[in-house]
Parts: C-alpha cells; structure tokens; sequence
C-alpha cells in the first residue's frame, strides 16, 4: 500500500493545460513590457526571461519566497479573489543604487523594512507593472486593478489559505548575468477557471514591438535599392510565315502608342511619352498608375 497517495477530486489539473499555455502567450507580450519599465531606472538593457506559468498551491509557492521581500496585494475586477505581486528585495535595493548612480554591486546588510525611497520605488514599479498587465490583457479582458496592502512577507499577505490553487507567472529579471531575481504574479485558480474559454483564443499580434529606428534604417537601405525600368514601344504581329521569311534589310511598320508603360518587374507603374532631352531619348511620365493596370 505504499504507491497510495491522497487525492482531492476537483483540485486535479486535467483542466489546467489549455488555461496555463494562454497565460504563457500573454507573458511573453508582459514580459517584454516589462523589460521597456525597468530599463529607464537601472540604465542598462535588462534580460527580462517569462516562464512558463506553474500551478501551486500557496503553501508551495509561499515556501519559495525569502522572509523579507516586497509583496502587493491588488484586486483586479472581474476577476475573482486577488492577485499578488512579488519582488525581491535584493532587486529593489539594486535599482534605487543604479538609479542614482551606482552599479549594483552594493552589499546588502540584512534588514526587515524598506527605506522610503524603496517604498516609493516599489510603488512606482507596482503601478506601472499593473498598467502593462491591463494592456496586455485588453484583447482578452478588460481589467480595472486596485491596490488593496503592501507588505514586507507573504507571512504578512493573507490572501490566501496554504491549501489553496495559485497560478504563478514568473518573470526572471536581471541587469548582469550574475544577477536574475524573480518578479512573481500570483492568480487564484478559481480567479482563472472563469476566464479560461478566453484563455484559449488566439491572441492578436503586439504591435508595441514595432521598432521605429529598425524600420527608419531598412526604409534608407530600399531606397538604395536599384530595379530596372523598361518601356514597350510597339507591339507588332507576325504570322508564323513571315516571321520565318525574315531577312537582312526587311522592314517591320510598327505603330508607336502615345501612351507607353513604364515596367519595374512585372508591374506598370507609371504611363508616358517618348521624347527627347539633351540629345538623348527620354521618357516623360505623364501618369503614375496607382492600382494594378489594366
């Protein structure tokens, strides 16, 4: 009887799947938001890596998290229960020193409450991180966040009961390759298993990754870019007969048109006239032609 474990029907995660690789695709959009919040504030290009979401109960999750770390606590309508924001302490400390300066590197004596810089930092990081999670959500659900308690531990945060269903969707973030310190967003199940059918629908392409100067330069490099342009004077038919009966000194009337294409590719992109310029033939664009010619 040793293979027997304890099972509690209703808390299994046959249902799981389908809700976790949703949350995962709006991650990924998240994460790299959140990247755009903290790189203005530590001056360098953060790594910002989004993990998958895992389902734990809080208890589990609780465990993992240091005694002294930042936890907010917001309400985020329609969905149920509440939504709980973790970050490190170490990240924090670490960021008011590289905004004022610093590197990063300062040692951190241990300590159980944050300075009022801190304080106003974690405001700062919070609200903002909460606007990028309204926006990344708004294909799917709009969400109105509030701000119910900050804390300094999850024994503090009392939230949620140890047995309770959370799914957390972790984000890894760093400013050195030495240095990566969690930033948890922590959802009741219950709060998803309403949402979960809009979970499953096809997220639509984030347009915040448009990058401006990438697409400035690639439009200087097209206009570098050279094609060759022709035009078609005439037009002549011959039979199979007379093409055969060809020779030196023949020759073929043809009919000059008054309008004559000019063709980049395969395409008629503008309509003229044949005429002269400098003693050179040149061709005189007297139309552009907008759509496919006809």
């Amino acid at each position: 009887m040793d293979d027997v474990q304890t099972y509690a029907f209703g808390r299994g995660e046959s249902q799981a799947p389908m809700m976790l690789s949703g949350l995962d695709r709006l991650g990924e959009k998240l994460g790299r938001r959140i990247r755009a919040l903290v790189e203005p504030i530590c001056g360098v290009r953060p790594q910002v890596e989004a993990q998958d979401a895992q389902l734990l109960d809080f208890s589990a999750w609780s465990a993992q998290v240091p005694a002294f770390t930042s936890i907010s606590i917001y309400r985020v309508a329609p969905l149920k229960g509440q939504v709980l924001l973790r970050m490190d302490a170490a990240m924090i400390s670490t960021l008011v020193d590289c905004f004022y300066g610093g590197i990063g590197n300062r040692p951190l004596p241990p300590r159980g409450e944050f300075t009022p810089t801190e304080d106003r930092l974690i405001a700062r990081l919070s609200e903002s991180l909460f606007s990028r999670l309204v926006e990344t959500w708004s294909d799917i659900l709009p969400l109105e966040p509030a701000l119910i308690v900050r804390e300094t531990g999850v024994g503090f945060a009392a939230s949620a009961q140890p047995g309770d269903q959370m799914v957390v969707q972790r984000f890894m973030i760093g400013i050195t390759r030495d240095q990566l310190w969690p930033v948890d967003l922590v959802f009741p199940l219950a709060a998803l298993r309403a949402v979960e059918p809009l979970m499953g629908t096809r997220l639509p392409a984030d347009d915040d990754q448009k990058d401006p100067v990438w697409q400035a330069r690639i439009a200087r490099r097209m206009r570098d870019i050279r094609l060759p342009a022709r035009t078609v004077l005439a037009r002549p038919n011959l039979s199979l007969a007379e093409l055969m009966q060809l020779k030196v000194g023949d020759v073929i009337p043809v009919t000059i048109s008054r309008s004559l294409p000019l063709i980049v590719g395969n395409r008629i992109v503008a309509r003229g006239s044949i005429g002269e310029q400098d003693g050179r033939a040149a061709f005189q664009i007297e139309k552009i032609v907008q759509g496919p010619d006809q």
